[in-house]
């Protein structure tokens, strides 16, 4: 590997580079890979982080979409795009090895760097005897705007997952967690998986080793099938209130639940308190319609006091 010293020698502010203007970027783009098609529009809501790899062959960009392809599901919201500026058949070749390494990403096609071009990713970095663009990471937000980006000073310099994730979560971090039902340390709804409650329709304490992360919270799951579904679909899974008792919730309460005292009425989860002073579901369900409408005013009023 060698680097032009002619090349410019990129740096940004910091590890993270910040937009000066955060630059919307193009306002839409489609990228394909064999049968498969990304638009960023479908993608509307969600942050996307673009990784820009190398043309010929490159292990520092095996790496590193290892290494975000096995850790995507613990940051939940979050389309990884990874785009290399190679042929067709060079892509598909490429494609190929990862799939031997057992790397389940897709890699879509830059045709000629046009998007590269487009966001504006440094040119001049000598390597394998070609002369490139710089390895670099840009991520958009759920408006499609330009966040932040990482523009590496050669081949090994990459954001690793750890500090991306980091950045994320301090852009992402949603302000009434504040007033989420949330221990001091630890997940959401006393470790339980949110997923089995709507797909399985049980209460399912969550692993440990399972947990992924959702603008400010931590949640956990029984199984690696949940965390993915969590991951690209979080805000479907999540539990009314910030998961406080929904009954509470309809007197502007916030009261603590049982996770194994559950409800799940046109998709929402709903949670209660079960105990020795009696039980919120029963209550509840004398007036479902009419306690959401009180409990979903209330949250609102509740969760707006910290945005």
């Amino acid at each position: 590997m060698t680097r032009d010293c002619h090349a410019p020698l990129v740096l940004l502010v910091g590890v993270f580079g910040l937009s000066a203007n955060l630059r919307a970027g193009p306002p839409d783009f489609t990228l394909t890979s064999g049968d498969k098609t990304f638009k960023l529009a479908d993608a509307r809501g969600r942050h996307v982080a673009l990784h820009f790899l190398l043309k010929t062959e490159c292990p520092y960009c095996q790496r590193h979409v290892a290494e975000y392809a096995r850790r995507a599901p613990e940051l939940a919201g979050v389309t990884h795009v990874f785009l290399k500026p190679d042929t067709a058949e060079a892509l598909a070749a490429w494609t190929a090895k990862l799939r031997e390494a057992g790397i389940d990403a897709t890699i879509y096609r830059d045709a000629d760097a046009r998007l590269a071009d487009a966001f504006e990713i440094p040119d001049g970095y000598s390597f394998h005897g070609q002369t490139m663009r710089y390895p670099a990471l840009v991520l958009l937000g759920p408006d499609g705007a330009e966040l932040f980006r990482h523009v590496g000073r050669d081949n090994s310099d990459r954001l690793a997952w750890a500090p991306f994730a980091a950045k994320v979560a301090e852009l992402s971090r949603n302000p009434a967690v504040a007033q989420y039902n949330l221990p001091k340390s630890g997940p959401a709804i006393d470790g339980h998986d949110p997923v089995a409650y709507i797909k399985d329709g049980k209460s399912q304490a969550g692993k440990p080793e399972l947990t992924s992360h959702y603008r400010g919270v931590a949640y956990r799951f029984a199984s690696e099938e949940n965390r993915r579904k969590f991951a690209d679909e979080p805000a479907k899974h999540l539990p009314a209130y910030g998961g406080w008792c929904a009954t509470a919730m309809a007197d502007g309460r916030k009261v603590e639940i049982d996770p194994d005292s559950f409800q799940v009425t046109d998709g929402r989860l709903f949670l209660f308190y079960k105990g020795w002073r009696g039980d919120a579901k029963k209550d509840w369900n004398k007036d479902e319609k009419g306690l959401t409408a009180r409990a979903d005013a209330n949250w609102t009023r509740i969760a707006q006091r910290d945005e």
